[in-house]
């Protein structure tokens, strides 16, 4: 039996794991959500005098952007990468507007016009590898 160790491809993704399989940053954002959900919980309890039991939902919408931006990926990227690219196509129009260009103004086609090809050229089309040749050898 061989012995097998995995390598990491692309050595420009690779993180290095602080603790567990967590990088620096995500254990921040894991950090920065617990203290959040405990302050949360303390405002809560403390300023207004309902039950931490009680009040799950403010504590876990406290926490939970941190943890979004700890461990969510949307398209391979990380959140403040990705958070810019989305504001940017939101608040784009959505419209593309073509335009000639000045140079291709005066220009005019001077390739073959379209017609009815002669007899010639339809019996050479039939022959057999006729598709190899372009219609510029009729």
């Amino acid at each position: 039996m061989s012995l097998q160790i995995p390598i990491q491809k692309d050595i420009g993704e690779y993180q290095e794991k602080i603790v567990g399989k967590m990088s620096l940053r995500t254990l921040a954002c894991v950090s920065l959500g617990f203290a959040s959900a405990i302050a949360a919980a303390a405002i809560v309890y403390f300023g207004l005098g309902i039950e931490v039991g009680n009040a799950t939902l403010p504590v876990m919408a406290a926490a939970l952007p941190f943890w979004l931006a700890g461990f969510w990926r949307p398209f391979g990227m990380k959140l403040e990468e990705f958070l810019p690219l989305l504001w940017e196509h939101s608040m784009n129009s959505q419209t593309m507007l073509y335009d000639t260009g000045d140079a291709l103004a005066g220009c005019t086609y001077t390739g073959p016009v379209a017609g009815k090809p002669s007899r010639k050229a339809r019996r050479r089309a039939k022959r057999k590898g006729a598709e190899v040749h372009g219609p510029e050898q009729f």
